[in-house]
């Protein structure tokens, strides 16, 4: 029948969702916690940067949202048991979780010094997996759930200069669509994917600039790495709320692009 729906209701509504984001202090987590916040979720906000956190947990509130803050360092085990214990105590099940927490380095693979893999590997993999384990304890139990994990456009290329970063983003993706399959095999409702999002206008952005300065400054590295312009977070963020929400029902274990055909 032409027109119908099987979601009722507003297009996007997650009132009553709880929603957790890493790396939300700034960037893309940022704007992932308020758009989430915009649609109803309550949104706790996660980030090394408990200063930050705190911020955007207040703009959250000041907008008559529900949010909280916490600090976190996703490449601790220890950690993230004690925010899945805290997020159990407090509100008793965890809805959505958006894996945003993020680092980049230059690195090659014939460097000597292995230290830029291991805590791109550590920050980036690590913490997604992390991640990924504390959220589906809480969904199993559920039955349902919406887990989306940013990896990044370099995933899709090799790099000479970024060897690592994009390494650890393509396993991310690796890690969306093993789990993704095996919540789908198992019965539950639990959709996991992954976005690639190219050249952002976040402070990571900086760090690509200062990689790329070979090129020249930041409008010549927006020439070589976009099509056209550098993307805004809240363009990444519509896309997380999307999959986040019941309209994104039938998808999980999807690679998304999200660069303005950058990777097309």
């Amino acid at each position: 029948m032409i027109g119908t729906s099987m979601t009722k209701g507003p297009w996007l509504d997650l009132t009553g969702r709880i929603s957790a984001v890493t790396g939300a202090a700034s960037g893309i987590g940022r704007a992932a916690a308020l758009a989430l916040a915009e649609v109803g979720a309550t949104v706790i906000v996660l980030d090394r940067d408990v200063v930050g956190a705190h911020r955007v947990a207040d703009a959250i509130t000041a907008a008559g949202g529900i949010a909280a803050f916490g600090q976190l360092d996703v490449t601790s085990e220890e950690e993230w048991v004690e925010t899945g214990l805290w997020i159990g105590k407090t509100w008793g099940n965890l809805d959505i979780l958006v894996n945003s927490a993020g680092i980049v380095f230059s690195d090659r693979v014939g460097d000597e010094d292995i230290e830029p893999y291991r805590k791109t590997f550590a920050v980036n993999v690590d913490g997604t997996l992390l991640g990924m384990r504390m959220a589906l304890g809480f969904m199993r139990a559920a039955g349902k759930g919406a887990i989306i994990n940013i990896s990044s456009a370099a995933s899709f290329t090799g790099s000479s200069i970024m060897a690592s970063y994009g390494a650890s983003k393509a396993t991310v993706a690796h890690l969306t669509r093993s789990a993704a399959l095996e919540t789908a095999r198992c019965g539950h409702d639990i959709r996991i994917n992954s976005i690639h999002p190219g050249l952002i206008q976040t402070a990571m952005a900086d760090d690509f600039y200062g990689i790329y300065e070979r090129v020249g400054p930041p409008e010549a590295v927006e020439a070589v790495m976009t099509t056209g312009r550098a993307g805004r977070p809240e363009e990444v963020a519509d896309l997380i709320v999307f999959l986040s929400s019941d309209r994104a029902s039938f998808i999980s274990g999807a690679s998304i692009a999200i660069d303005r055909a950058k990777s097309a």
